[in-house]
């Protein structure tokens, strides 16, 4: 089923369909679309349809894959495929042009409306979540890193805040789930 803002409601759709995937054309009323899939909390993931520069918003907006429009049925039901088995879905033409841009995190890929709220984890940032995956205190990873404590805490909590966690705990879960960090 595709679901585009203009035709149909799509907070409604997403709370009444059967479907395991949404799939929604975001290239008509982008707006409109990326602020209502911001907004629902609904458990099935959302294949994005999107031109070219739109797959990253679509992403941030909570979309688990993002295609161009003009893709073969065949990749949009290969897509659709992924998403349903749990994976996540870029289109080779859009990672291409994102890997020449900064770096992004986009979101905890395996929990549905997770969203990381700034833009990236600092080098400092990146090696104090793999002090936090160690399970060691702030007076530990101060001691570790050659910081003050104050400046480790001051890490943790934007590493908390960045990664959308209220718990360390919770920030290393959602990193290792997106790759950020091996346990």
């Amino acid at each position: 089923m595709i679901l585009s803002p203009v035709e149909t409601n799509l907070e409604i759709s997403a709370r009444v369909t059967q479907a395991d995937v949404l799939v929604v054309d975001v290239t008509t009323n982008t707006v409109q679309a990326l602020q209502t899939m911001r907004e629902l909390t609904y458990k099935r993931p959302v294949l994005a349809l999107v031109n070219a520069g739109q797959s990253l918003d679509a992403l941030k907006a909570g979309a688990k894959g993002a295609i161009r429009r003009d893709s073969k049925a065949k990749a949009i039901a290969a897509a659709i495929h992924a998403l349903h088995e749990g994976l996540a879905v870029v289109d080779p033409t859009v990672l291409t042009s994102m890997a020449s841009a900064k770096p992004v995190l986009v979101g905890d890929l395996m929990t549905p409306g997770t969203t990381v709220e700034n833009d990236t984890l600092t080098k400092r940032e990146n090696e104090v979540l793999v002090l936090l995956a160690d399970g060691l205190s702030n007076k530990e990873i101060a001691a570790r890193l050659s910081i003050s404590e104050h400046t480790a805490k001051f890490h943790v909590n934007s590493i908390l805040q960045k990664m959308n966690a209220q718990k360390r705990v919770e920030a290393v879960v959602r990193a290792a789930k997106m790759g950020l960090i091996n346990l």
